[in-house]
């Protein structure tokens, strides 16, 4: 099967091609020209290529709760995965607020932070946070693995919502149709 493309590499768009003696599904996101999961392992570029049938889930659920849920914190960055970063240098004595710090950082990333639905794949930390109009997407790869190194270590980029939600929402049903059948 050729990789198929849906949105614009310019702006924002997913291009995938699915494996079907291994259901997995090779992917690309460009944000503003760049595949943010583009990445270089012993020499050999390559993007993500995996069974993503939680990154879907995960996609798919995003998509319909999607809601301003501005970063929980005040937290240095332009964009949520350089306030992610910054914000985990906390640090407290008193374990309450130690804890209450740390689960309210942990709930808004389940929610907006793709990778937990990795599932063991090779992928870019992405996240997607509504704000306004638009969809930001930003990723922080700067501390992967030391056999991987993704093209694109750290950025964001906005998306016009509609736009982001018919690429996902049409990538999502291409690859409910093709896996889920």
């Amino acid at each position: 099967m050729k990789a198929s493309v849906i949105g614009d590499k310019t702006v924002f768009a997913i291009s995938y091609e699915f494996f079907d003696g291994s259901h997995e599904t090779e992917l690309s996101m460009f944000v503003a020209g760049r595949n943010i999961l583009e990445f270089n392992r012993n020499g050999e570029v390559l993007t993500t290529r995996w069974d993503l049938d939680d990154l879907a889930l995960w996609l798919r659920n995003f998509i319909d709760h999607m809601k301003v849920d501005p970063y929980p914190l005040d937290a240095a960055g332009d964009h949520a995965a350089m306030k992610d970063i910054n914000a985990r240098q906390f640090d407290s004595d008193d374990e309450e607020e130690f804890d209450a710090y740390y689960d309210k950082l942990d709930e808004w990333n389940l929610r907006h932070r793709w990778h937990t639905a990795s599932n063991g794949a090779v992928l870019a930390d992405v996240y997607f946070e509504l704000t306004g109009q638009d969809v930001e997407i930003s990723w922080n790869n700067q501390d992967f693995d030391d056999n991987i190194k993704f093209r694109y270590g750290s950025g964001g980029a906005s998306v016009e919502t509609d736009f982001f939600v018919m690429v996902v929402e049409q990538f999502l049903s291409a690859y409910a149709m093709h896996w889920f059948h």
